[in-house]
């Protein structure tokens, strides 16, 4: 069982080597440890580490009764309180090898401390009270942030504002909870009880109050988490080389043959500086067989109804030149649909040619062509049907605007693969990627928001359900019954601080840190 009382040791900086790496020590005997490694080179032998003052020396290790320099270094001391973890810390600045960075990490380790655990820095630094839980999350994502947005969201949480925020929210239900409380203890001093109009009142602030950031949490997700874009459609409707455009290179296998794309292919790109991770799935044959049999696509993945689906599709190929549908592609059109489910937007990807050539240029017999396969999608998901191949079946801007009308849906004419231009019309990847942009955010960004994140975004909902619950039940219930709920927001709001929380919580948080932080 590990200590907090135990001195820790580990390497600060990446995995990969550079040209400068870091070791940090933290607990009770990083002083001596340090000073048992480093060797000044400027100053005798009564040579003392000034706080937070930057040293040249050496690393030096002793091995069979020799000292041996194993690299010229930078180390600094510095003192409890007034370090990351409130403990005493020293850090040794070397040259960043991944093998000297692991040498003298093991040489450090031999002198009696121990290698630190995923997150540990950190979380020593939340229990001797130098941040709350939300900050502690806060650095986490600053080190994993995909956009500069989601690094200023997360900037902004560890400089304390979102647990400034939940401290007033905490304050507002202790208020309301000791007006109850008058009403409990104090039942003939009506004067001081809290009317039933201005309960109501109260509580329907702080539920607005709680909403707010979690409408928040929603219009910052893409920043701080990436939008899942999923391209889907029909085979050989060209969503592999759509993928491959929106990338800049050759990312997907790209041929004639149908069912090419057997799995999903996910790779993380920007559209128009949104970080999203782009899903290129299995071409949806017999899309309209599985939708009919299985309308719950979180069954997609149960092996008995998974046989039944390959077994199905094996026998019932589509007409025309597609082939039958082997085991393999099968399980990749089950994935995709529910990918489709999870998708923050879909690109349903057209084979305008093909469409032509069923329909003519009849608008209605194109707009219930696609509509057919828009009505498979999940109703909640936000689409942008992409007509592709638009060099070989032209639409022109006013027929482009009246088929986007009658669909009810955003509709981009592409040529993906057509490199000449063409006297028709027809829009550009980046007028496909503003248009996402558009639909995934409100604006440029969540400018001076404080925003949460997943885990707090769920609590700040339990504590809002508790409030939802106390107001049916404020007129029926006595005082003491209504401020049980009252608690229990309470007791979730303290959880995204870690002001009351156990430590199956606080582990399952650190452990998804770095090993150096």
């Amino acid at each position: 069982m590990t200590s907090q009382k135990d001195t820790i040791a580990a390497i600060a900086t990446g995995a990969s080597a550079g040209g400068l790496g870091v070791i940090r020590i933290s607990g009770p005997k990083a002083k001596e440890i340090l000073g048992t490694v480093f060797r000044s080179r400027k100053s005798g032998e009564n040579f003392s580490f000034k706080p937070r003052y930057m040293h040249y020396g050496s690393f030096v290790c002793k091995k069979h009764g020799e000292s041996l320099i194993m690299d010229e270094v930078l180390a600094v001391y510095f003192p409890a309180p007034h370090s990351y973890t409130g403990e005493d810390v020293a850090e040794i600045h070397a040259h960043g090898s991944s093998i000297l960075l692991h040498a003298m990490l093991e040489y450090l380790l031999s002198l009696g401390i121990r290698q630190a655990e995923a997150g540990e820095f950190t979380k020593r630094a939340f229990l001797n009270g130098r941040m709350d839980l939300s900050q502690a999350e806060a650095v986490a994502e600053i080190i994993a942030a995909p956009s500069m947005e989601g690094l200023r969201l997360a900037a902004s949480k560890l400089h304390g504002s979102l647990g400034k925020r939940i401290e007033e929210l905490r304050t507002q239900i202790e208020y309301i909870r000791r007006r109850l409380c008058l009403a409990i203890d104090f039942p003939e001093e009506e004067g001081e009880c809290l009317p039933h109009d201005e309960f109501h009142s109260l509580v329907s602030t702080l539920q607005d109050n709680i909403m707010a950031l979690i409408n928040a949490y929603d219009r910052a997700k893409p920043w701080q988490e990436g939008a899942l874009v999923v391209l889907a459609g029909q085979v050989n409707a060209g969503k592999s080389s759509l993928m491959n455009a929106l990338l800049g290179r050759e990312r997907a296998i790209v041929t004639d043959q149908a069912g090419t794309t057997r799995d999903y292919l996910e790779e993380t790109s920007f559209l128009a500086g949104l970080p999203v991770r782009l899903t290129d799935t299995a071409g949806l044959r017999e899309m309209a067989w599985i939708m009919e049999h299985y309308h719950n696509t979180s069954a997609y993945f149960d092996e008995e109804r998974t046989k039944e689906i390959i077994a199905s599709l094996q026998n019932n190929a589509l007409k025309g030149e597609n082939t039958p549908i082997n085991p393999i592609e099968a399980e990749g059109i089950c994935r995709s649909l529910s990918l489709m489910e999870k998708a923050d937007i879909v690109f349903l990807v057209f084979d305008g040619n093909g469409i032509l050539e069923e329909t003519g240029k009849d608008l209605e017999k194109i707009c219930r062509h696609m509509q057919a396969e828009l009505s498979l999608l999940p109703e909640h998901s936000k689409t942008i049907c992409i007509w592709n191949k638009a060099d070989l079946a032209p639409l022109t801007r006013e027929e482009a605007a009246k088929l986007e009308e009658m669909l009810g849906h955003a509709l981009i004419c592409l040529s993906v693969r057509e490199k000449k231009e063409g006297g028709y019309f027809r829009q550009s990847i980046d007028d496909l990627a503003k248009k996402a942009c558009s639909m995934l955010i409100k604006s440029d960004g969540p400018k001076n928001e404080i925003a949460p994140n997943r885990r707090q975004a769920l609590l700040l909902q339990k504590a809002h359900d508790e409030l939802a619950v106390l107001h049916t039940e404020i007129d029926i219930l006595p005082p003491d019954i209504t401020a049980i709920r009252l608690e229990s927001a309470a007791a979730f709001l303290s959880a995204i601080t870690g002001l009351c929380s156990v430590d199956e919580t606080f582990n399952a948080i650190f452990e998804e840190f770095c090993i150096g932080k």
